[in-house]
């Protein structure tokens, strides 16, 4: 299905928007609301995601405006397609809190902004009008660039439209970088603030109706906060990937060495009747971000501290080797290791190759592989079933 609203002084190259929304009485209300606040857009409207995709192939849209929960195909499968083929374009989710499984997958396919239901027509137009004048700006900066390239073509000009092209790449990274942040904000505060709430009302009704309630009732109570927990752990996790891909890097020298024995000291406090033999080398200093480091060394310490909890007797190793040539940093560990099988699965998100019995969210590594990243680094790692695990990493010299 696929209705335009279009006046008829719209010229080519007006701006247009894609509206998709299963439910017929609010696609209507949004595409006249749309299209009374902006008499000169193409308006696309369109009932589930698989006729969404279509229209967008046909039409290219400026900006999409979409539902998550549709028949046939749903918003965030629809808009991980979209943005495979033009991932400039902008796309505004419309939830509600009932879509937290959907919003988590919303930051890693790249969903530029949401809007809570009922939705708050002033709020839609906000997003709208800024997203206008920053395409428009974009626009004008590319046709300025063409009719540059037309009119100049000596060196000089080359060079000096080269120098402008990274300035205009910055300044375009430093907007999505802050729209990306506003995202991040508004996935923490709206989603912890119902989390918040499940918690608490959770810990009123156990603790002033325990007697009142029956036992399996008590247990449902008790599985729904031990649920909202890990997803809050999860939401903190997931912002705190995001953050990891913004910070500056800030080098400096770092004694690995004394950072994996403080960490590794800490994680025995909190257990102190576990066995577990530590060895840690002496003397490794690096150059990198100090609090990027420990974030990697906190991650794959407390993967081998987690990964060898089974074990009645443990040995957790971290130290200073050479592979191919090259000075190579290891996490090394004798518990529960893993199948190499699966060894391209361990460092994308939420992919766990291990079952419950561990808890986990599937996080630690990928942000470990991108601290290594941004230090410019490679990480990898071999393991056996029952045999344990090492974690390998490099640290260019800066």
């Amino acid at each position: 299905m696929d209705r335009t609203y279009q006046e008829a002084n719209v010229q080519s190259g007006s701006l247009s928007l894609l509206i998709v929304e299963d439910d017929a009485a609010a696609r209507d209300s949004l595409c006249n609301l749309t299209a009374m606040q902006y008499p000169d857009f193409v308006i696309h409207c369109a009932d589930n995601g698989r006729s969404g995709l279509e229209c967008f192939r046909l039409h290219s849209p400026h900006i999409v405006l979409t539902d998550i929960s549709m028949p046939v195909m749903d918003g965030i499968s629809m808009s991980a397609e979209i943005k495979s083929l033009n991932p400039e374009v902008v796309i505004i989710a419309l939830t509600s809190y009932t879509d937290t499984r959907f919003l988590l997958k919303a930051i890693e396919i790249g969903i530029d902004h949401y809007l809570l239901k009922p939705l708050v027509c002033e709020k839609l137009y906000g997003v709208i009008d800024n997203n206008v004048t920053l395409i428009s700006e974009l626009s004008q900066r590319r046709k300025m660039k063409i009719a540059l390239l037309k009119s100049q073509n000596d060196l000089k000009l080359a060079n000096e439209l080269l120098e402008q092209r990274v300035s205009d790449r910055t300044a375009d990274l430093q907007i999505l970088i802050r729209e990306q942040e506003s995202f991040n904000y508004s996935v923490s505060h709206d989603l912890r603030a119902p989390l918040r709430h499940i918690n608490s009302f959770s810990a009123i009704l156990i603790e002033e109706f325990a007697e009142q309630l029956p036992g399996q009732a008590l247990s449902y109570l008790d599985r729904i906060r031990t649920a909202s927990s890990r997803m809050g752990a999860l939401i903190d996790h997931l912002l705190e990937l995001s953050r990891v891909g913004r910070a500056q890097i800030k080098l400096g020298q770092v004694n690995l060495s004394e950072m994996a024995s403080a960490i590794l000291g800490s994680l025995q406090e909190t257990e102190p009747r576990r066995c577990v033999e530590i060895s840690v080398q002496d003397g490794i200093t690096v150059s990198g971000d100090p609090s990027l480091l420990r974030q990697l060394l906190e991650n794959l310490l407390g993967n081998a501290w987690k990964y060898t909890s089974k074990k009645p007797s443990a040995h957790i190793e971290f130290g200073r080797t050479q592979a191919a040539g090259e000075v190579t940093y290891f996490v090394k560990d004798d518990g529960a290791g893993f199948d190499m099988e699966y060894k391209d699965n361990l460092f994308q998100a939420f992919q766990r190759l291990h079952s419950s019995e561990f808890e986990g969210d599937g996080i630690g590594l990928t942000t470990a592989q991108r601290i290594i990243n941004r230090h410019g680094g490679n990480i990898w790692a071999d393991g056996m079933v029952d045999k344990g695990a090492t974690f390998y990493f490099t640290l260019p010299s800066q």
